[in-house]
C-alpha cells in the first residue's frame, strides 16, 4: 500500500507503476479493439458507379468487391459496342470476394454513350488510348502498381495490345475468346459453313453471298446467323437479330473491319507478363484454331491455355462458375 505524503520522484514512480499494473489489462483490451477497428476499416467492401473523365469524355466505370484490399480485375467487354453489365452478374458475384471487379462501358457504348454521346470518328487508336487511361485511372484510384486484365472477344483485341505495350502494369493478362486475327478466323469459319450448308439450300444461298473481308453488314449477319444455327445449334428467331446487326453496323462496322485485319501473331509475338488463354473448341466466332495457333507461337513470361468444354464463344456467360474459378486460381497463383 502506498504512503500518502508529498509527491516526490520515488512516490511518482511508484504511483505510475501502480497505475500501469492496475490498468494494464484495460489498456491491452483498448489496444486490441483499436487494432481490430483498423483491420475492419482496411477491409471495407467497395461498390462504386462513376462517370469518370477518360481521354476527353466521361466514361462509365463500375467497381464491386467485398474487400478493398484485394487485387483489381478489369474486364474488357466485347462487341464492339456490347457492355458486359447485362450478363456479368453471373460471374461478378462469384469473383467479388477475391477481386475488386471493374467493368467499363467503352466509348459509344452503354452508359458512356448516355453521358458522352459520341461525336468523334471511332478509331482503333482512340480505343487503345481509352484502355490505357482506364487502367491508369484504376491504378491511381486503388493505389495499385499492377492490376489483372481480362479481355473478352473485341475486349481481347484491346487487351492484347495493352498487354504488349504495358506489361509492367499487369499481374497477368487473360485472353478470353479474343480477336487474334479476325480476317483469318472468319475465313476458316466460312469454309466450314460452306461445307456444312451443302444440304440446306437456304443456308447455302446466303453463305455464298459472304466475302472475307466482309463488304457489308449483311454478310457479317449471314456469317453469324448460320454459325449460330448450323454449328451452335441455336437458330436466330424472327427479324430482331437482323435489325440489331443493321443498327449496330451504323456505328461499329468500319471499326470492326479495321480491327479484323490486325494479326497479333505478327504484331505481338511476345508478351512480357504472365498470359492465360481461355478457349472453347466450339468457338467459331473467334475461331479457336486461330487462337490456339497464336498461343503456340507466343513467347511470354509465363503462359497457360485453359479449355472450356460447355461454351461456344460466350465463355463468361456460358460457364460463369468455371470462368470465375479459373480467374481466382490465377489471382492466387500470382500472389505466391
Amino acid at each position: 500500500m502506498l504512503k500518502r505524503g508529498k509527491p516526490g520522484r520515488l512516490d511518482d514512480a511508484n504511483n505510475l507503476f501502480q497505475f500501469d499494473m492496475n490498468y494494464r489489462p484495460a489498456l491491452h483490451v483498448l489496444l486490441f479493439l483499436i487494432s481490430c477497428h483498423t483491420v475492419v476499416h482496411a477491409q471495407n467492401s467497395i461498390k462504386t458507379k462513376d462517370a469518370v473523365p477518360i481521354n476527353g469524355i466521361k466514361q462509365w466505370i463500375v467497381a464491386d468487391g467485398k474487400d478493398n484490399t484485394k487485387p483489381v480485375l478489369l474486364f474488357l467487354h466485347g462487341g464492339p459496342g456490347f457492355p458486359s453489365r447485362p450478363y456479368a452478374k453471373k460471374f461478378v458475384k462469384l469473383l467479388r470476394k477475391d477481386f475488386i471487379v471493374v467493368q467499363w462501358d467503352q466509348r459509344a457504348s452503354g452508359l458512356t454513350q448516355h453521358f458522352s454521346p459520341n461525336s468523334n470518328a471511332l478509331t482503333l487508336d482512340l480505343f487503345h488510348q481509352d484502355t490505357y487511361e482506364v487502367v491508369d485511372y484504376l491504378r491511381k484510384r486503388f493505389s495499385r502498381d499492377k492490376i489483372f486484365l481480362a479481355g473478352f472477344s473485341w475486349g481481347g483485341f484491346l487487351g492484347l495490345r495493352y498487354a504488349h505495350d504495358h506489361p509492367e502494369n499487369l499481374h497477368a493478362y487473360i485472353s478470353v475468346s479474343s480477336m487474334i486475327h479476325n480476317y483469318e478466323s472468319e475465313r476458316r469459319t466460312l469454309e466450314l459453313l460452306k461445307d456444312k450448308a451443302k444440304n440446306n439450300p437456304v443456308a447455302l444461298e446466303e453463305v455464298k453471298q459472304v466475302n472475307i473481308p466482309f463488304t457489308s453488314w449483311e454478310e457479317l449477319y449471314y456469317q453469324r446467323k448460320w454459325t449460330s444455327a448450323i454449328i451452335d445449334g441455336k437458330p436466330y428467331k424472327g427479324e430482331a437479330v437482323r435489325l440489331l446487326f443493321e443498327k449496330w453496323s451504323k456505328t461499329w462496322f468500319m471499326l470492326f473491319q479495321r480491327a479484323s485485319l490486325v494479326d497479333y501473331k505478327m504484331t505481338a509475338p511476345q508478351l512480357a507478363c504472365p498470359v492465360y488463354f481461355f478457349l472453347s473448341r466450339r468457338d467459331y466466332v473467334a475461331n479457336h484454331a486461330v487462337s490456339e495457333a497464336y498461343f503456340k507461337i507466343l513467347e511470354a513470361q509465363e503462359k497457360e491455355l485453359i479449355w472450356f468444354y460447355e461454351s461456344t464463344h460466350e465463355i463468361p456467360g456460358d460457364e460463369p462458375k468455371k470462368f470465375s474459378a479459373e480467374l481466382i486460381k490465377i489471382g492466387r497463383k500470382q500472389k505466391e
